[in-house]
């Protein structure tokens, strides 16, 4: 009976773990999420991934978990039980290592961890061996099982198709230097030498060390994911899920589904039990983008969740209790929007624990160059093609520029010169920037003075100045989504129909106001 059970609670434990591969997004997640269930699911004292680099025909172990834990290392393909089954792509189960002439004694030299047992599995992907996945140390006194190497191949099943996913398959071709290099030039963007953003990234490496809430203030386009998705990665639940969530690309109905998740049958389409944002990042972060657009409605439960650590899905009665650190963004006044009454303000003095206002590029001249050279490098590389330098004429153009858009703004035109600058140079007349962008204060969102933000959300689309006052007889929910459309019409209008150039002026991601013209059932 007790084995049954056993059996049974090692089969959900593989079902969580196939849900959350399948909800992630980022290879540094995938193997995280592994080494966890990898160390409880077989009762082991670590665990480890290691991915074949064929350029140099070695084993590379860039991840490991547990009492194994070791800084990253490399060993020969063929070397050692794991170097074995990356090459024969069998499933080895060896209990006493001292008695298995395959066993490498280097491998404990470098990591200083004595290896009593071993259960090894290849991760194999359409025919192609990516790497191994190794328990190590049973500590059951009977050792590892075959029950166990069931178990392990699954389980390296669920891995391979998760990594190659997550272009992890390329990875194995790579050394963890290149991984680490790879993943912090994908945030360099924070770093820079102007003084406010050296203090705001100084309070989020600070509080990234915490569980606190932290609320990100700033104009559209500003770099807020960006800087949640760091304070993530500085923070001690860097290993398991970062999940995102925009408050304003879902309808209220959809956006309660999407944090809370839903029950079979709790509206039209719920076809099966879904599980929400909430429950996609238990043991990590979840960020809020967009936090002051939330619905009054999921205001409360918000406020519950971080209070309780609990909700219940939508159409369900059961409690979900969950451990998240939450992060939120807004380009919003919030405080204003508490004395209007469409923010709660319990909920603001909740989420308002650690506040951080991250400056607009255009307080940023001493960043706007380095941001630009590192932009378009990226771009480059992503498109195979040689590298462009900037001339001094459109550097000194970039940094004259007003930036309604932001570090997104500069991200796009970086990418539109290595599609169309001829190069090797790129010139002030390959940026064909807008010289009637607007310079003056606009709508722009103002540092704050004190404990809270002053100003009003970033530079965007001015309504047109015939455009009808709104009628005060209008519910709330049905004025927001009147003015939404008004908005967003005047931006689509404003480019002759152009969704990636209305993104910019709207300070939002192309795929966010794809999905917001479907939600306001607006031409697309």
């Amino acid at each position: 009976m007790q084995i049954e059970t056993e059996s049974r609670e090692r089969l959900r434990g593989l079902m969580a773990l196939s849900q959350a591969l399948a909800a992630a997004t980022e290879p540094e997640e995938v193997v995280g999420r592994i080494l966890e269930a990898g160390t409880r699911l077989f009762r082991s004292e670590g665990c480890s991934v290691a991915l074949v680099d064929e350029a140099t025909h070695e084993l590379n172990f860039f991840a490991m978990e547990g009492r194994a834990k070791a800084p990253p290392f490399r060993i020969p393909l063929g070397q050692g039980i794991a170097g074995h089954v990356a090459v024969t792509g069998e499933t080895v189960l060896v209990n006493d290592t001292a008695k298995d002439p395959r066993f490498f004694q280097g491998v404990d030299q470098k990591t200083g961890f004595r290896t009593k047992s071993i259960l090894c599995a290849p991760v194999r992907w359409r025919g192609h061996t990516l790497g191994t996945i190794q328990a190590v140390n049973a500590r059951r006194i009977d050792g590892f099982t075959d029950e166990d190497a069931e178990l392990l191949v699954a389980l390296s099943g669920l891995v391979g198709a998760a990594m190659s996913r997550t272009r992890a398959d390329s990875a194995a071709r790579a050394t963890s230097t290149v991984l680490l290099q790879e993943s912090e030039a994908r945030h360099r963007m924070v770093t820079g030498r102007t003084p406010a953003m050296q203090e705001a990234l100084r309070i989020l490496k600070t509080a990234a060390a915490t569980p606190s809430t932290v609320l990100l203030l700033g104009e559209s386009g500003s770099g807020k994911e960006v800087c949640a998705r760091q304070v993530h990665q500085w923070s001690p639940r860097h290993r398991a899920p970062f999940v995102a969530i925009n408050c304003v690309a879902l309808t209220p109905t959809l956006l309660e589904s999407e944090l809370f998740g839903h029950e079979k049958g709790a509206f039209t389409g719920a076809t099966g039990r879904k599980k929400g944002k909430f429950e996609l990042a238990d043991g990590g972060t979840l960020f809020l983008d967009e936090i002051g657009e939330l619905p009054a409605e999921l205001q409360s439960k918000l406020l519950r969740v971080l209070q309780e650590r609990e909700f219940e899905r939508v159409g369900g009665s059961e409690t979900v209790r969950v451990d998240v650190r939450l992060l939120a963004a807004t380009n919003r006044d919030l405080r204003a929007e508490v004395g209007t009454g469409r923010f709660r303000e319990d909920l603001y003095y909740r989420l308002n624990v650690v506040q951080v206002y991250l400056p607009p590029l255009r307080a940023r001249p001493d960043d706007i160059g380095m941001l630009a050279e590192h932009f378009l490098a990226r771009a480059c590389g992503e498109m195979k093609r040689s590298p462009l330098r900037l001339s001094a004429e459109a550097l000194d153009a970039l940094r004259r520029h007003p930036w309604p858009g932001n570090v997104r703004e500069l991200s796009n035109l970086m990418e539109r010169c290595a599609v169309l600058a001829p190069g090797p140079e790129v010139a002030a007349a390959d940026l064909a920037l807008d010289p009637r962008a607007p310079s003056g204060p606009g709508k722009r969102f103002d540092a704050p003075a004190g404990p809270g933000p002053r100003g009003r959300h970033g530079a965007g689309v001015r309504l047109p100045e015939d455009a009808p006052d709104l009628d005060p007889q209008l519910p709330l929910t049905d004025a927001l989504e009147v003015f939404k459309r008004r908005r967003v019409q005047a931006a689509m209008d404003a480019c002759g129909g152009n969704q990636a150039r209305a993104a910019v002026l709207l300070g939002m991601a192309p795929p966010n106001l794809n999905r917001l013209l479907k939600t306001l059932g607006m031409r697309v």
